[in-house]
Formats: structure tokens, C-alpha cells, sequence
């Protein structure tokens, strides 16, 4: 097996340490929020305060990354962050920091986060060759699982016991690791000027022309349909999870975090199994048997409150969402070019943070209305939906898979 090389590490690294920050602050600020408020809108409303300034920005945001220089973008983005996450720090130490100091800092981060993670999705294909992409994304999918919600919830969680600060303070010096990997990227990042068609265009010919591109291309503009709907029903029950783990549940905060750790362990296994399926099923059936499984998952926790089956089910979830991540990010990665990766990526991505705050309402909605069951219910049967759409399309993924066979074979 091929090193995929020194910059690919990099990335590799940089993105496993704004991971953990990611994992750190996904449990710490909605406890930060429980303990200001128990209203279960005002805590989903976080997730809309933290999409909304995603959805204005994103097109614009593709183009400048198909613009200027991508790893620029990246450490810059990144210490951004960490200066972000310094300030609340000290404004939780100092008890200054009320509900509306969280719904603006969750906006802020919304938008630099929509780059970072854009411009690292658009790096990758430029450091790893596209015979690569399945196994650096399996890896990064892996790794990212287990910082993100194995290491990062419990961590955020108890550090949140010990100190309401301390989770801010510990996202501030991981995003700050974070930029100094990507700074010390030595490849070039920059689309060549002779490719930079979005460089003689204005913002709106550039991002008419990604749009464009996107919807022709039929099994890209599918699986970006099939994205946005799988955030929305994602969001619906996690956009209320810590206030479920908490009433509905009885779980500790601390309990809440290895709650979600145990549902890394799922993450493993999918980033283990999912470059194997693909190679065993082709990409389209890997796809169908993810999203299966996530509505499966979903179905299951919506029929009782045991722990240890809603744990094992977040696992099984949490699986199916590595495994469907790798196979679409590859697939969008390997069918896009270099000069419109920004582009088209920030096409799935509004469609997507649409979706992340439509299931976010929805979620605080039912919660509120109906109890935290049945909104698990409603979002396992949009999972359901999403794999027969792929299932009746499936033709589509065997022509596109034959016309990259030669491709990949002139490569390897």
C-alpha cells in the first residue's frame, strides 16, 4: 500500500485536530446552553444560529476558494477560530457570557467553519490522486470519528464539570494546532490561472456557472439532494439530543458524552468497512445499504428508552454516516474538476446547511409538540426515502462507475 504523502499527513492532521475541537464544543456549548435555559427551541435554536450564516455565505465562499490560494485559506481560517474560541473562554470564566453571547459566537463560527471545511474538502483531491481519495477519506472519516465523538465528547463533558471554561479554552488551542498544519503545506493550492474560470467572471456568473455545472452533472446533483435530505433528518432529533439524553434518558452530562463516544465505535467500523464495500458493491449499492442502516438506527430509538439499545443504535447510526460521508465525498471529488471544486462543493453544502436548519425547526418543533420519540421515528423514515431514491438509480452510479474504470486502470 502507497504513502499517500507528506502533505496528505498534514491535512490528515489538521484535520483531526479541529476535530476534537469540533467533538469538545458539540457537547460543551449546549450544556453551556442547558444550564442557561430548558427550553428545548432556544437549545435547537443553536443549530439554526450556526447554519443560517452557513446558508448566506456558502456560494460565496466556493468561489473565493476557487479564486485564491486554498491553503491560505485553510491556516487562516482555522486561527480565526482559535481566537473565537479564546474570547468565549474568557467571557464564560468571567460569567459573561449570557444565551445571546452562544447564538453569536455559534453565527460567527458558522461562516469560518463553511471555509475551512470547503477549502480542506477542495485541498484534498490536489494532495492525494484520485486512486487514493477512497482510503484518505476512509482515514480521515476514521479519525475524524474517533476525535469528534469518541475523544471529544467525553473530554468536553468532563471538562465542562470541572470548569464551564475549560472546553472553550481546549477548542481555542486545538484550532490554533489545526492552522499551524495546514501553514505547513508545501504543495500548490491554487487553481492555475488557464483553469480559473471563475476568476474572470463577476460572483454571480461564477456561482451561476457552479450551479449550472452541478445540476447537469446527473449523479453529483443526486447525491446533493440525497445529502440535504439526510441532514434533515439528521437534525431533527440532534438538533434537541442533550436535552433527550438528559429528561428523557437521566443521563449526567458526563453520561451524555460517553453516550456519544460509545457511538464512535460504530464510526470505526464504517471507516474500516467502507472502502471495502465500495470495492465488494460498487459505489451506488454502498450507498443504499448506509442509508439503510441509518434509518434503521433511527426507527429503532424512536420504539424505546433503554440506554444500552439507544446506544447501540447510535453506533449502528453513526456507521452508516462514515460510510455514506466517504462514498460521496469520493465520488463528488473524483467527477469534479480541480477549478470547480469550490463551486460545486458550496452548491451540496447550501443545500445541506438548508436542510441541517429545516431539521433543526422541525426538531425543536416536535420535541415540543409531540415528545422526543417520535421525532427519531419521523427522521428514520426520511432515511428510508433517501435509499430507495438511490435504489431506483442505481443504474446511474454503474454507468458513471464504468466510464471511471479506464481512467482509474491508466492511473494505477
Amino acid at each position: 500500500m502507497t504513502s499517500l504523502g507528506a502533505d496528505y499527513r498534514r491535512i490528515w492532521f489538521g484535520n483531526a485536530s479541529s476535530n476534537l475541537a469540533d467533538g469538545v464544543t458539540f457537547i460543551a456549548i449546549p450544556l453551556l446552553a442547558v444550564t442557561l435555559t430548558d427550553n428545548p427551541l432556544a437549545v435547537s435554536g443553536l443549530a439554526i444560529a450556526h447554519s443560517a450564516p452557513r446558508v448566506l455565505s456558502v456560494l460565496g465562499i466556493g468561489v473565493l476558494i476557487d479564486r485564491y490560494d486554498r491553503r491560505r485559506l485553510l491556516f487562516l481560517a482555522n486561527f480565526s477560530r482559535a481566537a473565537v474560541f479564546a474570547l468565549l473562554a474568557a467571557l464564560v470564566m468571567t460569567d459573561a457570557a449570557p444565551l445571546v453571547a452562544l447564538y453569536a459566537v455559534y453565527a460567527v463560527m458558522g461562516v469560518i467553519e463553511t471555509l475551512s471545511d470547503s477549502a480542506a474538502s477542495a485541498v484534498l483531491p490536489q494532495a492525494v490522486e484520485p486512486r487514493g481519495l477512497d482510503r484518505a477519506n476512509s482515514q480521515i472519516a476514521g479519525t475524524q470519528t474517533v476525535v469528534d465523538e469518541f475523544v471529544g465528547p467525553p473530554l468536553g463533558g468532563l471538562l465542562f464539570a470541572a470548569a464551564a471554561f475549560a472546553p472553550s479554552a481546549l477548542t481555542a488551542v486545538a484550532f490554533l494546532v489545526a492552522g499551524l498544519a495546514y501553514w505547513r503545506l508545501r504543495g500548490s493550492y491554487t487553481v492555475p490561472l488557464t483553469d480559473r474560470t471563475a476568476a474572470s467572471h463577476g460572483v454571480l456568473s461564477s456561482i451561476r456557472e457552479g450551479a449550472a455545472w452541478t445540476w447537469r452533472h446527473r449523479l453529483v446533483r443526486l447525491l446533493v439532494i440525497i445529502g440535504a435530505l439526510a441532514c434533515v433528518a439528521y437534525m431533527i432529533p440532534f438538533s434537541y439530543l442533550a436535552l433527550y439524553a438528559t429528561k428523557e434518558l437521566g443521563l449526567s452530562p458526563a453520561g451524555y458524552g460517553f453516550l456519544l463516544s460509545f457511538s464512535a465505535l460504530g464510526g470505526l467500523l464504517g471507516a474500516f468497512v467502507a472502502a471495502r464495500l465500495r470495492r465488494w458493491l460498487g459505489y451506488g449499492w454502498t450507498i443504499v445499504a448506509a442509508l439503510s442502516v441509518g434509518a434503521m438506527s433511527f426507527i429503532a430509538i424512536s420504539l424505546t428508552t433503554n440506554v444500552v439499545v439507544v446506544a447501540v443504535a447510535l453506533a449502528a447510526y453513526i456507521a452508516h454516516a462514515v460510510v455514506w460521508n466517504v462514498m460521496a465525498a469520493s465520488v463528488r471529488q473524483k467527477a469534479t474538476p480541480a477549478a470547480m471544486m469550490g463551486r460545486v462543493g458550496s452548491m451540496s453544502r447550501l443545500l445541506s446547511l438548508t436542510g441541517l436548519g429545516v431539521g433543526a425547526a422541525l426538531g425543536g418543533l416536535l420535541a415540543s409538540g409531540v415528545g422526543f420519540l417520535i421525532p427519531f421515528a419521523v427522521a428514520g423514515g426520511l432515511f428510508a426515502v433517501a435509499a430507495v431514491v438511490c435504489a431506483v438509480r442505481i443504474r446511474l452510479f454503474r454507468a458513471w462507475e464504468a466510464e471511471q474504470a479506464p481512467v482509474a486502470a491508466e492511473a494505477g
